[in-house]
């Protein structure tokens, strides 16, 4: 073990000696709490710009409701408290996001330790980073998913800590748990379907479920979803507003073509961890004189944990099928395929040399650094073929609207009506999928969208005469251009019309 010291000097111990590894290990959470510190501003000093699904929370997070469109609410309503202790804007939507990660990340690593010692656990759950959906895209661009992440992170552990020791407490926990997780994203219902069937599968996970602890977290989870269930049947148009993500609408498709689209989806999530661990893996026909150690591992909870990315698979393989889908996004089964690694890391590792070890810390410690290194390029420039969401000239359209003294904008774009509103907190901003939001839409009110067309689009109309409950009258088409940051000679085209009110009175 390495001497009993400072935290630096056993860097620098560590190092010296070739103990890094168990300087990893022994320091677990606090590197993790220090990576995601690091990537909060990272993103704070990165790009000004929001991205599509933060700039779709500052829109969202105008008004405290029970729902406000396709996705569930817990979101949103996590980001109206950030914003109200550390203030509306960037930093907290980046704060939110990266403590949910954490709270991700946290939530695998006692899961593991539950059933293996810390150095496997190390090893499955560093191996996140080897998944790209939730070590590049939950950083880049996502936000709901995050979420849901870390509710089923601890879904899972909380559903093991109930099997070991069941109490009052934490069946009451879990509970809420269960219900946070409903309200981060549908698709977390998969895993919880799974983890219940999992359960059935093992004496002890029978026995809980079986049992009075069971009934309070159903309870408690039923208490404190009923609110937003009502609300979902009262809004259903919202809710279905991006049903069309799924290609269910497709009249000519082969039978399987959505199973085939979820089998492509699944291999996409984790194929970088699958090659990654095959290399480490093989090693041990190659290095025969370094010693195998045996680690520590719970058999029953291997085993629960495995049933459970089976079973989440063919949960999610029927629904596709039941349901007509044709697309199926790799990124809809992280809360499935976010236990792959750990899984994998308890079959391939159950006799782990400290060479493997180094391999899979060692490559995961370097992939983290250029993530870091390489998340403000991807902001500035996108995918170096056209600009990336954050490119948006925002401050451009926001300073021409001023011009006509604008206080309310409906548009089409998330990003361009979040990063609005982030600009001018003072003024009101919508997109169709949230017109459900209850607050008032004060005069002048500017109807924005992309491109440069002679005529107003279909579904600006629809919204504005939703909102006012009367028709969007005419006025003069503005065109203009503004060219994305770092771009300059791609230019972002939009259009826009004023409308002026004689009064203050909301648009209703």
């Amino acid at each position: 073990m390495l001497q009993d010291q400072g935290f630096l000097p056993r860097i620098q111990c560590a190092i010296a000696s070739d103990k890094w590894a168990e300087f990893i290990t022994d320091y677990f959470v606090w590197l993790l709490a220090g990576y995601f510190i690091a990537q909060t501003l990272v993103r704070y000093f990165a790009s000004p710009v929001l991205g599509l699904d933060e700039a779709e929370q500052i829109i969202a997070a105008q008004s405290f409701q029970l729902g406000y469109g396709p996705q569930p609410p817990l979101y949103t309503w996590l980001t109206i408290i950030f914003f109200s202790v550390f203030g509306k804007g960037l930093f907290a939507t980046a704060l939110l996001k990266n403590s949910l990660l954490f709270l991700g990340y946290l939530g695998v690593w006692l899961t593991a330790r539950k059933v293996s010692d810390k150095t496997l656990a190390a090893i499955g759950t560093v191996a996140l980073l080897f998944l790209p959906q939730i070590s590049w895209e939950s950083q880049r661009a996502l936000s709901h998913s995050v979420l849901m992440f870390a509710c089923s992170a601890w879904t899972v552990y909380l559903f093991i800590s109930c099997i070991q020791k069941p109490s009052w407490w934490r069946a009451a926990v879990f509970g809420v748990v269960i219900a946070a997780g409903a309200l981060s994203k549908y698709n977390y219902l998969f895993l919880f379907a799974a983890l219940i069937v999992a359960g059935f599968c093992i004496e002890q996970g029978r026995r809980f479920l079986c049992s009075k602890y069971i009934a309070v977290s159903a309870c408690v989870a039923l208490v404190l979803l009923v609110p937003s269930v009502f609300w979902m049947f009262d809004n259903q148009d919202l809710i279905y507003a991006r049903v069309h993500k799924f290609g269910i609408d497709k009249v000519e498709r082969h039978f399987l073509t959505g199973f085939f689209s979820l089998i492509n989806a699944a291999l996409q999530f984790v194929i970088v961890a699958v090659v990654l661990f095959f290399c480490a893996w093989a090693t041990s026909f190659y290095w025969k004189d370094e010693e195998q150690h045996d680690q520590y591992v719970n058999e029953p909870f291997r085993k629960l944990l495995t049933l459970v990315v089976v079973f989440g698979l063919i949960i999610a393989a029927v629904s596709v099928i039941a349901s007509g889908a044709t697309n199926v996004k790799d990124r809809w089964l992280q809360p499935i395929l976010f236990l792959a690694p750990l899984v994998a890391s308890l079959w391939l590792f159950a006799d782990v040399s400290m060479r493997q070890a180094k391999i899979v810390l060692g490559t995961a410690c370097i992939l983290a650094v250029v993530i870091v290194v390489l998340i403000p390029f991807n902001f500035a420039y996108g995918s170096f073929k056209k600009p990336s969401a954050h490119s948006l000239p925002s401050q451009a359209i926001v300073d021409t609207l001023a011009q006509y003294g604008v206080r309310s904008v409906l548009t089409t774009s998330h990003s361009i009506a979040g990063n609005i509103g982030d600009l001018k907190p003072n003024w009101a901003v919508t997109i169709p999928e949230y017109s459900g939001i209850d607050i008032n839409y004060a005069y002048p009110v500017a109807v924005l969208w992309k491109g440069h067309t002679k005529a107003v689009p279909d579904n600006m109309k629809a919204l504005y005469e939703k909102l006012k409950g009367k028709p969007l009258p005419s006025s003069e088409i503005h065109i203009e251009a503004a060219p994305y940051h770092h771009w300059s000679k791609y230019p972002f085209d939009y259009s826009f019309i004023i409308v002026e009110g004689s009064d203050q009175a909301s648009l209703k």
